[in-house]
């Protein structure tokens, strides 16, 4: 089945996106690696200080290219409006299964605004905790896209009779 300019163009956005989000999820899961242990009873030096600023920044970025740049492109590529609500994305996500639970993007999606609106000091070892628990989901969503991005790629293979391998 041949696709319009339009699909194909949307087709390659998601494609694009998911890319995006691939690379973020690298440098997420390096500064995962790295991070020193949380203890309630010890102060962080600078280096360490640096590893957590460094793990929250990371993970709000992919949480934000998921939630609004890759689910949106997966949504205008399925003919479903761009415009929908956060809610709507994710329950959309979890259908698809490329997330585990439309609930736990929820708590994602208030960690990510505490780190970029809030980042409230007396909550900062909570924060860093629930940071901590939730990126594994983050970095598996990234994976389980994977064979989505296969799909994207057959159908526009298929569609010009040639390989595009990205």
């Amino acid at each position: 089945m041949a696709v319009t300019e339009k699909e194909r163009l949307n087709l390659e956005n998601a494609l694009e996106q998911i890319a995006l989000a691939e690379k973020a999820a690298e440098t997420l899961n390096y500064s995962f690696k790295r991070i020193p242990e949380i203890s309630t009873d010890k102060d962080f030096s600078e280096a360490e200080w640096e590893r957590w600023d460094a793990l929250t920044a990371r993970f709000a970025r992919l949480a934000d290219i998921l939630t609004q740049r890759v689910f949106r492109a997966i949504d205008v590529i399925e003919f479903l409006p761009a415009s929908s609500t956060f809610i709507d994305r994710i329950n959309r996500a979890e259908k698809r299964g490329h997330i585990q639970s439309a609930y736990e993007w929820k708590e994602i999606r208030e960690i990510r605004n505490q780190i970029v609106h809030e980042y409230a000091t007396e909550y900062l070892l909570s924060l860093l905790e629930d940071t901590v628990q939730h990126t594994p989901e983050l970095l598996r969503c990234v994976d389980r896209l994977s064979g989505y991005k296969q799909e994207i790629t057959s159908k526009l293979e298929s569609d010009r009779g040639i390989d595009i391998a990205r």
